[in-house]
């Protein structure tokens, strides 16, 4: 599994590498500029999470990404693997068979109540992986929109502390927007 998203992340960074430049006129001068497809980004990010963000070039995102995907499997096996622990044990305290024996040490109503806090729990594991996968999504899409917008460096906010002009002096914060 780990060679073949090897072998996947690889093709994909020579596909990003090897697209071709366009050319474009803007007033009589030719500028060489990379189209960049929002659907290539939201497919690259629903078919390997982190991908569409590394064709945005927002790399700093990929180990978030991979990071929540990685915690919501983690959960999911680890409270998968409580529930039939609980599961298990509930089942020995409740047969007649002496050969199987509940080694939690806890009663059978406890069991019942810690296997359904379990199996809660790993639905929303569940949940919180489709969420991570979702968002990605999104956010591979979002940014590919904003892929060419502009942020120089003449856009700023400043916040400054003010008096606030009243019969009696009263202090405030001035919040100024320059674009």
């Amino acid at each position: 599994m780990k060679q073949l998203l090897l072998f996947l992340s690889i093709i994909a960074t020579l596909e990003l590498s090897a697209q071709a430049d366009t050319l474009q006129t803007q007033n009589d001068s030719l500028v060489v500029r990379r189209e960049h497809s929002v659907k290539k980004a939201t497919i690259f990010s629903a078919v390997l999470p982190g991908l569409g963000q590394a064709y945005n070039r927002k790399y700093w995102k990929i180990p978030l990404v991979l990071g929540g995907i990685g915690t919501a499997i983690y959960f999911i096996d680890d409270n998968t693997r409580n529930y039939k622990f609980y599961r298990d044990n509930l089942i020995a305290e409740l047969d007649d068979d002496p050969n199987t024996v509940n080694t939690s040490g806890q009663s059978s109503s406890l069991l019942a109540e810690n296997m359904d806090i379990r199996r809660r729990n790993v639905d929303l594991s569940y949940i919180a992986l489709a969420g991570v996968y979702v968002l990605n999504i999104i956010d591979a899409n979002v940014d590919a929109h904003l892929f060419y917008f502009d942020v120089g460096d003449d856009l700023s906010v400043s916040f400054r502390p003010s008096l606030l002009p009243s019969n009696d002096v009263r202090t405030g914060l001035k919040v100024s927007l320059n674009f």
